[in-house]
């Protein structure tokens, strides 16, 4: 039946099918017997289940996508979307506001995501820190989550992120308006005018912005993090600012990539950022006059690195530290040595963990995209910006094999978002020319025929449908699952609710709170139930437990309900 279908007789696009179909087909066995020593609980879960699903669904895309008779008809999708970015990202806002609030059920999902949100929460009620009472802090923080994702104070009480703060304080006004979830759709609309401009600016032609446009669009990946509380979709918006900005430099525009560069280095911690930086900064100085454009990007930097870099240390350690006053040398090298002790040489299990980050790339996004990516790369690596993205892109990916956490929680590779967009620009490079080759006769490339356009466009346009879906589904029943991990507790009134994570997955997340304790709910984890006992008649003498199943215990100072 293949060998009937018009696509497998264009030799670009039957080689695209086979090697996408080839590829997908290696990651499902992949993901059938992988075996989960070394890795951590979630991130085997998701690859190894729901990853599973995802790369059937992208197979059985590639050979719909193959049979469609009418591929012609969808091929002006394109042009469609290059003309008009604002609807794209319009609709686009629209329908990540819906799967923030309905997919993601508003809840931040991972530490990750809680800690950012916690300090948007300080940050929008005009405080620096939160305030827990200090005999209730083990209860109310994990103890295996103190100064790992949040700075406690045993002695004053006050709690702060560990993380940089800008992601937390770009966070900070949708949540005082009350629309937190709103945050990251408005960063993901924002991005793909920006990935659209840079598409404009590479190859001056509408239908390679709407390409890139839409092969950000319809990738899964764009939609699962655009509804989470991550902080990777701050990252990737900055960097295409970034980008964008040193495309063309003079010394303003350096100075604002260094202040844009700056937010990018402060949202949560500076690694991302650096490693996409990196080329553009010795592409900068090695320009004409870059001694000039390079002072003016360091310019940039400098003002907020040391207020929300420096800065951000400085309190977070005075705050552990509890008033205590070390050495300012000592101190100073200590941090240095924490932060080189974060990087290790990379084991087998780190180079298996990022080889699923990249199978987690492929199966994230648009059948096809990563090789498209590639070949553009190759074709394009003579122009500047194709070679610059292609190595913000390689030192993001062999960065991250020198740091040993294998990422956990996340959708799709979230280790690599920040430097995501370079696959989309570079597979328009696979489709286009650049304004430079369009006359060089000697510049073609195997995926520019009509033909091969249009199964890249039915490849788009089912797995925006399909896919997007089919990821929504999961992220949804995934959360959802989680949520139910807290006690099935009917009650309206105020009440703590003390978590027993003994029989849940990955439920000590579930440990989360308003920085000042306020609204009806408080949430600990237990200690065991003497300890817990003992500490709620110490700290809550009114309250007796009215609710316990196997998550937990419910307290409070309403009767006991019958159950």
């Amino acid at each position: 039946m293949l060998t009937n279908a018009p696509v497998v007789r264009c030799a670009g696009a039957r080689a695209l099918f086979l090697l996408s179909a080839g590829l997908t087909v290696a990651i499902l066995l992949w993901t059938s017997y992988l075996s989960p020593v070394g890795l951590t609980r979630i991130f085997f879960f998701l690859f190894a289940n729901e990853d599973r699903g995802a790369a059937v669904l992208a197979l059985l895309i590639l050979i719909v996508a193959a049979l469609l008779p009418a591929r012609s008809a969808v091929r002006g999708v394109f042009q469609w979307a290059g003309a008009r970015p604002l609807v794209v990202a319009g609709v686009s806002l629209v329908g990540l506001c819906v799967g923030a609030i309905v997919v993601y059920h508003n809840h931040p999902l991972s530490m990750d995501e809680y800690s950012a949100y916690f300090q948007s929460r300080v940050f929008a009620a005009g405080h620096l820190a939160g305030q827990f009472p200090p005999a209730q802090m083990d209860w109310l923080i994990p103890k295996g989550f103190q100064n790992y994702f949040l700075s406690v104070s045993h002695s004053s009480g006050r709690v702060a992120s560990v993380y940089w703060p800008s992601h937390a304080l770009i966070l900070a006004p949708f949540t005082l308006l009350g629309i937190p979830w709103a945050c990251n759709p408005v960063l993901s609309a924002l991005t793909l005018l920006l990935i659209h401009r840079l598409a404009l600016e590479i190859f001056e032609d509408t239908e390679a912005a709407g390409f890139a446009l839409l092969m950000t669009a319809a990738s899964p990946v764009f939609f699962g993090m655009g509804i989470s509380y991550y902080s990777m979709p701050a990252h990737l918006l900055a960097n295409c600012a970034y980008a964008l900005l040193l495309m063309r430099p003079t010394p303003l525009k350096a100075a604002a990539a260094g202040m844009v560069g700056a937010v990018a280095l402060t949202l949560h911690n500076p690694v991302p950022h650096f490693l996409f930086a990196v080329p553009w900064f010795v592409w900068v100085a090695t320009r004409n006059g870059g001694a000039r454009l390079l002072a003016s990007l360091c310019a940039g930097y400098l003002p907020l690195c040391a207020l929300l870099g420096i800065g951000w240390v400085e309190l977070t350690d005075h705050l552990r530290a509890a008033g205590a006053a070390p050495t300012p040398g000592l101190q100073a090298a200590n941090r240095f040595g924490a932060m080189l002790a974060v990087f290790e040489s990379p084991d087998p299990t780190v180079l298996l963990a990022r080889a699923i980050g990249v199978a987690k790339v492929w199966v994230w996004a648009v059948p096809g995209l990563l090789i498209l990516a590639c070949y553009g790369a190759v074709r394009e690596r003579r122009n500047s910006i194709c070679l610059l993205l292609s190595a913000s892109a390689l030192l993001t990916l062999v960065g991250y094999c020198f740091f040993p956490a294998d990422q956990g929680h996340g959708w799709g590779y979230r280790y690599f978002h920040s430097a995501w967009m370079a696959l989309p620009l570079l597979a328009t490079a696979a489709l286009f020319r650049l304004p430079r080759a369009a006359k060089d006769a000697h510049v073609q490339s195997a995926f520019e025929d009509g033909e091969t356009r249009g199964f890249i466009a039915s490849c788009v346009v089912l797995t925006l449908v399909l896919g997007t879906g089919f990821r929504a589904w999961q992220i949804e029943g995934f959360i959802a699952r989680d949520i139910a991990q807290v006690p099935h507790y009917r009650g309206g009134e105020s009440r703590v609710v003390i978590l027993d994570t003994r029989f849940s997955f990955y439920g000590v997340d579930l440990v989360q709170n308003d920085p000042f304790l306020r609204g009806g709910e408080i949430r600990m984890v237990s200690h065991g139930k003497a300890a817990d006992e003992q500490m709620m008649a110490e700290q809550y003498p009114q309250f007796r437990r009215v609710f316990a199943d196997r998550y937990g215990a419910v307290w409070s100072a309403a009767p006991r309900p019958a159950r």
